[in-house]
């Protein structure tokens, strides 16, 4: 995996981490507000976050390519691993990591 790859997927884990801890915030002043005023404008604020979270969490992400022929005992794990995954996921979920149903 490049490095570009890695900075784009931590940056995205970032983001989508930001927006969390933004939803979390407004939600904690949520309960702790009794003001009708200012929890109505929470409500607004914690809905713009949470389209903001959806925004940001359906980015599509790169599709993943395993190698043609893994030669190393690394690359080897590395593409059980992610033949395991995609496994895990689609039983899961019924998807499998590239979307597909």
């Amino acid at each position: 995996m490049s490095r570009e790859r890695l900075r784009r997927i931590r940056e995205t884990n970032l983001r989508v981490a930001a927006a969390v801890a933004d939803i979390e915030g407004l939600y904690t002043a949520l309960l702790a507000t009794r003001d009708p005023a200012v929890r109505a404008e929470l409500l607004g604020a914690l809905a713009l976050a949470g389209r903001r979270l959806a925004r940001v969490a359906t980015v599509p992400a790169a599709p993943v390519t395993p190698p043609l022929l893994p030669r190393s005992r690394r690359m080897r794990r590395r593409a059980l691993a992610a033949r395991g995954a995609d496994w895990l996921a689609a039983r899961l979920t019924g998807t499998d990591r590239q979307g597909r149903g």
